[in-house]
C-alpha cells in the first residue's frame, strides 16, 4: 500500500515533532514544509529530503498531497484548514481546532462536505493513564458520575509569552490559560464525562502582563447530571489533581503535574461497600463515610495510540481519528461559554449563540473589557 503523502504547515514549537513523526512513520511520506521563516523551511525540508515553502497555498496548489498537518498561532487553524480542505486535502491540525465556535462549526461543516478527514491534536487521549481512566469509566466500575474536581496549576512566567507574542492576544490567541494550556483537559473531561450543558465562570489575569486570562475557576453542568468543579491558572504551583465521584466508588489523580513532562500512569479507585445514596439514606452515624476499598491501578504498559497513527487510519478508511472536528468542537464551545460566563457575569447555556460569542470576542479584542 502507497504510504500517505502528507505536507507540515508552520514548523516551530509542535510543527517540529510533526515532521519527525511524519518522516519516521512507515506508512507516510514528507512531501513538503511550510514556513514563514524561509531560512526554517529549507533546513527542515533540506533534512527530510522534502520541498520548502514559505507560502502554504502554494504548497496546497503544487503538491500531490493526500493531507496536511498544521500547526500554527491559533489565529490561522480555521483560514488553513478551509483553504486545505477546498484544495481536498484530509487536515489533522493543532488544537484548539478555532478561536470561535463559529469558525470550527464552518471547519466541520467543509469537512463534512468534502467528505473529508478532519482531526485535531488533543493527545491527552492517548495517554496510558487517561485510556485506564476511560475503560474504568465506559465499564461503570465507579458507577455513573456524578461529580469531578479537576485542577490545573501550572506556573507561566512572562518569559513564556514573551517567545511566542502571539500567545499574549485575543486577536490571535483566542485566549489564555484556556486555549493555550487547559484545552486538553477540556477536552478529556468531556470525553470522560459527556456534554456539558451549562457553565458558570469566573475568569481574570492576576499576574501578567498580557491581554488574556490567566485565572479561571469555573463549574460545569453535564447533560449526564454531573458536575463539574475547576481551578485553572497559570500563576500556579505545579499542583494538578484530578478526583471523580461515581454512585459506586471514586478515582483520585493526586498529583498529575504537567502531563507533557510527566504523563501520570498511576492512580487510585476507590470502590464503596454500599451505592453512595445507599450510604446517605442507611448510614446511622451522623458523620458516616462511605466503606471504600483502595486499588492502585498501574497503566504503564497499556499501548496506545499515536494521533499520527489514528489519521492515517482514518485516511484510508479504516476507523476514526482519536479526537475528530465535531469532538473537538464540543471542547471550543465549552471554553467559548466559560469566557461568555466570566465576560457576562452569569450562568451560561450551551449551545451557545454563535454571533453574541463573536460580539463578545471582538470587544475583548478591542481591550473593551479588562480583566482583573
Amino acid at each position: 500500500m502507497s504510504p500517505i503523502r502528507l505536507g507540515v504547515i508552520g514548523l516551530r514549537g509542535m510543527g517540529g515533532g510533526h515532521v519527525r513523526a511524519v518522516s519516521k512513520h512507515p506508512d507516510a511520506r514528507l512531501l513538503a514544509v511550510a514556513e514563514i521563516d524561509a531560512s526554517l523551511a529549507e533546513t527542515v525540508a533540506g533534512r527530510h529530503d522534502a520541498r520548502a515553502y514559505t507560502d502554504y497555498r502554494r504548497m496546497l496548489e503544487e503538491q500531490p498531497l493526500d493531507g496536511v498537518i498544521i500547526a500554527t498561532p491559533h489565529v490561522l487553524h480555521a483560514p488553513m484548514t478551509l483553504n486545505a480542505l477546498d484544495a481536498g486535502m484530509h487536515v489533522l491540525i493543532e488544537k484548539p481546532i478555532a478561536m470561535r465556535v463559529s469558525e470550527g462549526d464552518r471547519m466541520v461543516h467543509r469537512a463534512e462536505e468534502r467528505g473529508l478527514i478532519l482531526a485535531v491534536g488533543h493527545n491527552y487521549r492517548t495517554f496510558p493513564g487517561n485510556l485506564m481512566l476511560k475503560r474504568l469509566i465506559d465499564e461503570g466500575q465507579v458507577g455513573p458520575l456524578y461529580r469531578v474536581h479537576w485542577q490545573w496549576l501550572e506556573n507561566r512566567p512572562d518569559s513564556y509569552y514573551q517567545r511566542d507574542r502571539w500567545r499574549c492576544t485575543w486577536r490571535q490567541a483566542g485566549g489564555g490559560v484556556l486555549m493555550n494550556q487547559t484545552s486538553h483537559d477540556l477536552d478529556l473531561l468531556c470525553w470522560l464525562v459527556g456534554k456539558p450543558v451549562e457553565v458558570s465562570a469566573m475568569i481574570g489575569n492576576y499576574a501578567h502582563t498580557h491581554e488574556v486570562e490567566d485565572t479561571v475557576v469555573a463549574t460545569i453542568r453535564f447533560q449526564t447530571g454531573a458536575y463539574a468543579t475547576l481551578q485553572l491558572s497559570t500563576c500556579g504551583s505545579s499542583l494538578n489533581s484530578r478526583h471523580l465521584w461515581g454512585e459506586q466508588g471514586e478515582i483520585v489523580f493526586r498529583d498529575t503535574r504537567n502531563a507533557n513532562v510527566h504523563i501520570p500512569e498511576h492512580f487510585q479507585i476507590g470502590r464503596y461497600r454500599t451505592s453512595f445514596h445507599e450510604t446517605i439514606r442507611t448510614d446511622p452515624n451522623i458523620a458516616g463515610q462511605p466503606d471504600i476499598s483502595w486499588e492502585d491501578i498501574d497503566c504503564s504498559g497499556l499501548e496506545h495510540p499515536s494521533l499520527l497513527d489514528s489519521f492515517i487510519n482514518a485516511v484510508r478508511g479504516k476507523g476514526r481519528p482519536v479526537t475528530d472536528g465535531v469532538s473537538a468542537l464540543q471542547t471550543l464551545e465549552l471554553i467559548n461559554a466559560m469566557i461568555l460566563s466570566g465576560v457576562r457575569k452569569r450562568v451560561v447555556t450551551l449551545p451557545i449563540d454563535r454571533d453574541d460569542y463573536d460580539a463578545v470576542f471582538e470587544d475583548l479584542c478591542r481591550g473593551n473589557y479588562a480583566l482583573k
